[in-house]
């Protein structure tokens, strides 16, 4: 019973394994013409501006550009390339999913959780090497581009040749004229000094003898006292009334006689 189950299973296992070989190949030929369409489709939308005049067989004014290699079409190959790749990629894991259905639903969904990660990484890949070689391609063109434009323009604005001057980093300011200063004024010759005459010493002068007598010191003399009509007495001094017998004016006390 052992070699009966045996001997029945493996056919059956064989047969499912070929129905996914053939599903899978069946799946890989329609991705690979779906991904040119979508390439095409997606370069058309995405990739390609319209503005660059292309290579045409027709048109003879192209052939020289093309064949000078002045005009570079390896970046819009490459463009092309990346977006067939990628779509391609995706389809081929999607193709490998739907082919292990045929081996069953557990093989199925471990199949379809290995594609997934396995795209992922892949798709990955290819666009760091497709950026590696348009890194240099973009260098390229864009040398490509200034060459021409400095082939087409006239010769007046083409600079000079020979090695032009090299300003100085730190540029030295004019140095700005240097005004004399006027010489300063000779002073005026001060005047002669009048001589100075020395004066002789003057003897102390006795001022007891020269100085006039005080008139308190002077010897009083009694003014004799006017006598008025009446008997009445005035001071010949002041002008006071005095009265008879007295010997002093009681106003400004002169001695009366």
């Amino acid at each position: 019973m052992y070699g009966y189950g045996y001997g029945y299973g493996s056919p059956s296992y064989g047969y499912s394994l070929g129905n996914a070989g053939g599903i899978f190949g069946t799946l890989m030929v329609i991705a690979f013409v779906v991904a040119i369409v979508l390439a095409v489709l997606g370069y058309r939308k995405y990739a390609s501006d319209g503005a660059e005049r292309s290579f045409s067989i027709k048109d003879s004014s192209t052939w020289g550009p093309f064949l000078r290699f002045d005009k570079l079409v390896i970046d819009k190959i490459l463009k092309a390339l990346y977006i067939f790749t990628a779509i391609f990629i995706a389809l081929l894991f999607l193709a490998l999913a739907l082919a292990s259905l045929a081996a069953g639903v557990v093989v199925f969904l471990v199949t379809l959780v290995v594609c997934v990660i396995l795209c992922v990484i892949c798709e990955l890949l290819v666009r760091v090497g497709y950026e590696s070689v348009m890194l240099s391609v973009i260098i390229t063109r864009n040398t490509s581009d200034i060459k021409q434009m400095l082939r087409n323009r006239p010769e007046s604005q083409l600079p000079p040749f020979g090695t032009a001057p090299v300003p100085p980093t730190n540029p030295v300011p004019p140095a700005e004229p240097v005004t004399e200063a006027p010489a300063p004024e000779a002073p005026a010759a001060a005047a002669p000094a009048a001589p100075v005459v020395p004066v002789p010493p003057t003897e102390p002068k006795d001022e007891s003898a020269s100085a006039p007598e005080s008139p308190a010191s002077a010897p009083e003399s009694p003014a004799p006292a006017e006598k008025a009509d009446g008997g009445a007495a005035f001071c010949s001094e002041c002008g006071a009334k005095v009265e008879p017998g007295a010997r002093f004016c009681p106003d400004c006390g002169t001695k009366l006689n």
